[in-house]
This record gives structure tokens, sequence and C-alpha cells, in this order.
């Protein structure tokens, strides 16, 4: 009666009584994968919105964008985020969403020197008011049903 260890597993896990708490696993696991958490079909009204962003005139030629919910105005939710193009333009994204939610958003702007190849902090080629959503003075209002195209000009100057 001495089996061996692979015999002695397999022959546990032929029984019925693993089998249904695994099936019942691996279906649960099924049904949640695909809705993705939850989170994309939880997203607020969105609306698609493309911005240009130029520095003292000039076509920003890097950097990353995030509009951000102004709860202050009563729009909440998750932020929308871009890498900017080397024309300084871009669509905007929301939780894998083109788009962002409807409503007033506060925005930062971040544009280093050199796209880091590392977690290192480079040196920015825009002022560092830009950085912060709450001292750039960036805001936007998203609105539906139309098209929102939306012009940051930053400047180097206070």
């Amino acid at each position: 009666m001495n089996r061996r260890p692979k015999q002695r597993i397999r022959d546990t896990l032929d029984g019925d009584s693993v089998r249904w708490p695994l099936v019942l696993v691996v279906g649960c696991l099924a049904c949640a994968v695909p809705a993705g958490c939850g989170h994309r079909g939880e997203l607020p009204p969105m609306a698609e919105v493309k911005v240009t962003v130029t520095l003292d005139g000039r076509p920003l030629p890097r950097g990353l964008v995030q509009f951000m919910p102004d709860s202050s105005k009563g729009t909440r939710g998750p932020a929308g985020v871009v890498d900017i193009d080397a024309d300084g333009r871009y669509e905007i994204n929301t939780a894998g969403v083109k788009g962002a939610m409807i409503g007033w958003h506060k925005i930062r702007v971040h544009a280093p020197q050199q796209m880091p190849e590392t977690n290192s902090n480079p040196p920015s080629i825009i002022p560092s008011r830009y950085h912060n959503p709450y001292t750039s003075t960036l805001t936007a209002e998203v609105k539906p049903e139309r098209d929102n195209v939306i012009d940051l000009k930053l400047t180097s100057q206070p």
C-alpha cells in the first residue's frame, strides 16, 4: 500500500471533493477577468478631447498631461492621462477608454528634458508650477456630445 506521492496526488484530484471547488474557482475567474474588475463598465459619461500643448508658442515636444477631475466643481472619478507627441498634440484616455470625463478638470503637465530611462527625476523643460494641478492654473471643461479641442498655452515666464 506504499504508493508513490504523484499517484496519491492524482487519486486525490480525481475525487469529487476536490473537483467541484476547483470548477467553482475556475468559473468565477473566467467571469471576473473579462469584466476587467468592473472599472470600465462603471466609468461616468465621457467625451473625446483633443489638445495641443505649446510652450512660448512652440509645440511641446514630449511630456505627460493629466486631466484631474475637479471635485470642487462636482467632477469625480479617474484622471485622464496621455503622453504628448512630437507635435505637442494628444487625445486623452481615461482608464483605457478614449476620452475624458464630462465636467471640469484641473490639469498638470510634466515635460522632462529627456524621457527618463530609470526612476530618476530629470530636469524639466517647463516651469515647475505646471507639475501640480493646483498650481498650474490650467483648467478645462469637457462638454458632452461635441468636439472638445483644448489649447494649453504654457509660458516659461511667471
